[in-house]
């Protein structure tokens, strides 16, 4: 491996979504930036999920009462409406296409226990702007006669669908790119320390010299915030397992959920079915890539099968995992006062919020104002987030 010694304005570290996305806008500006990725782009939880638009509350996030994570979950959502849409805008530029489908997200109901809890959930969402509603009997079956007899009802969120991210983050890169940005792949960044001009980061193949950073590294994060001096005690990781069917012609059109199971659920472009949602997997050894649980693959194929009794006849065709990034509920961006020229990018709110998360990013390492004030998700919130000076 060739030994690197190179200057930027800007260093990235990450090469996932977010990271990608920071890139595309700083050099789209005219900022000098470089990428650098201690394995390849999109090689973790960006190009392992299952490629959802989220917009509604998921399940799990709804019911959950502890701490902040109620209030922060629900400022973060004020964001994802308008995700989905600028994913929408964002498309048309790229040089691909990274097959976006928006026509709706619907968490199906078996019981009215499960329909109650849509109905508070609705309540919720409707305060934030979401357009949301309760469908039931034939309306429900009207707007997806895919769905089983198990289910009594759900609630239709208009602004959710799907993307494909094994072709949008690299379409990104490559707009990034052209733009004039530079991808250092396989390149692990070892320190980082500053000085009076920004920064040096040592990588396993040289050093480069920044004067600005944005920490984009997912659940890595941590590590390189540690390495300016800052704690990020609210950032963690989890391995998760989705599957995918074969291909069959196309039946359904929705992002699905299940109100009182971890399930999401949809048709690829190529007619697979990919079906995710947070089940477990394991942790390898050494941070080595997870396994793949019997468990997970019974449990949400089961739960899967229920809602859409036409999967049942479908083939599995392969399982995979992934650690997917978690936080606080409320995503962390922009600068960090205490560390002059260190920016923040993790959302832990999956694949929805990229785009628009290095939009906001890219903005304010220029010291531009965005029509989204980020204000909210400053790192100021996390008490002691600064360890070192």
């Amino acid at each position: 491996m060739s030994e690197i010694g190179t200057e930027t304005d800007v260093l990235v570290v990450g090469g996932g979504i977010i990271g990608c996305s920071t890139a595309y806008f700083l050099a789209r500006d005219g900022v000098e930036v470089v990428v650098v990725d201690r394995g390849d782009i999109n090689t973790q939880a960006s190009g392992v999920n299952a490629g959802s638009l989220h917009v509604q509350f998921q399940s799990f996030q709804a019911k959950r009462t502890d701490g902040d994570f109620p209030a922060y979950y629900e400022e973060s959502t004020r964001l994802l409406s308008r995700a989905v849409t600028f994913w929408q805008e964002l498309a048309v530029e790229l040089d691909c296409d990274v097959e976006i489908h928006v026509e709706g997200g619907l968490m199906l109901a078996e019981t009215e226990d499960q329909m109650r809890f849509l109905e508070a959930k609705i309540k919720r969402e409707q305060r934030l702007g979401l357009d949301v509603h309760i469908v039931r009997g034939n309306e429900m079956r009207d707007l997806a006669p895919y769905v089983s007899e198990h289910a009594i009802g759900g609630e239709f969120c208009t602004s959710e669908g799907r993307v494909n991210p094994t072709l949008a983050t690299p379409a990104l890169l490559r707009g990034a790119v052209r733009a004039g940005a530079r991808l250092l792949r396989h390149t692990e960044l070892l320190t980082l320390t500053r000085e009076k001009a920004g920064f040096v980061a040592q990588t396993d193949r040289g050093a480069i010299r920044a004067k600005r950073v944005v920490n984009a590294a997912g659940v890595l994060s941590p590590a390189v915030a540690a390495m300016a001096g800052i704690e990020l005690p609210v950032v963690f990781g989890e391995a998760l397992h989705m599957n995918v069917s074969e291909a069959a012609e196309p039946f359904m059109n929705h992002l699905v959920q299940h109100a009182g199971y971890p399930l999401t659920m949809k048709q690829a472009t190529n007619g697979n079915v990919i079906v995710g949602g947070g089940w477990p997997a394991q942790l390898g050894p050494a941070m080595g890539p997870p396994r793949v649980l019997r468990p997970s693959i019974q449990g949400n194929l089961w739960v899967a099968q229920r809602l859409v009794s036409g999967l049942a006849h479908l083939r599995l065709l392969r399982c995979w995992t992934g650690v997917n990034v978690f936080n606080d509920g409320k995503a962390i961006l922009g600068k960090v006062p205490a560390v002059p020229g260190f920016f923040m990018a993790s959302t832990g709110i999956g694949y929805t919020l990229g785009p628009l998360t290095g939009r906001l990013v890219a903005s304010a390492v220029q010291g531009k104002r965005d029509e989204i004030d980020i204000e909210t998700f400053s790192i100021t919130r996390l008490a002691n987030h600064v360890s070192a000076a």
